[in-house]
């Protein structure tokens, strides 16, 4: 039986602030920092907005549905984790990832060292080849909480293809 391939892309957003004595994970890669995210979670921004992008290119919702703040069972839990879970419910859906394209927007820390690691970090947890995953980031310029380094937001776009039988 032949299969119809689909292709769809979802668009992702996150924002965290900053807060002190938490680790700073971005992209499932821990970043030394004197600050990580506020969040429920380890408050990852870039598996965040990633995350939701790939639910939302299968219709499939966002992760305040899989894992709201609400859920006291998982405060603290690894956005990577959290991924791996997104993963599994794409492949319910008969559907993978194949792209990803996140720009992290942040005053400081400067990315451009980290940007290896963190495409990395994600290609181990989605599997789909390093060359398959643009990672950058930008500064906002001094403007805002985010200019202020107050906080730090993600956006990104993630391809995902869908096999199903005909």
């Amino acid at each position: 039986m032949p299969k119809d391939i689909i292709y769809r892309t979802g668009f992702g957003f996150d924002l965290h602030r900053f807060e002190k004595r938490r680790k700073l994970f971005i992209g499932g890669a821990e970043i030394k920092y004197d600050k990580g995210f506020a969040g429920h979670s380890d408050g990852d921004v870039v598996l965040h907005a990633v995350c939701d992008a790939a639910l939302g290119a299968v219709c499939a919702g966002d992760l305040g549905v899989y894992f709201p703040s609400s859920n006291k069972k998982i405060k603290g839990i690894s956005s990577a984790a959290i991924a791996k879970r997104v993963v599994e419910i794409l492949k319910k859906k008969k559907a993978r990832v194949v792209h990803i394209d996140a720009t992290l927007i942040t005053e400081s820390p400067r990315m451009q060292p980290h940007y290896k690691a963190v495409r990395q970090s994600m290609d181990k947890i989605f599997g789909i080849g390093f060359d398959n995953i643009s990672f950058k980031s930008k500064s906002h310029e001094g403007i805002g909480e985010i200019g202020r380094g107050e906080a730090a937001m993600c956006q990104c776009a993630v391809t995902v293809k869908i096999e199903r039988n005909s």
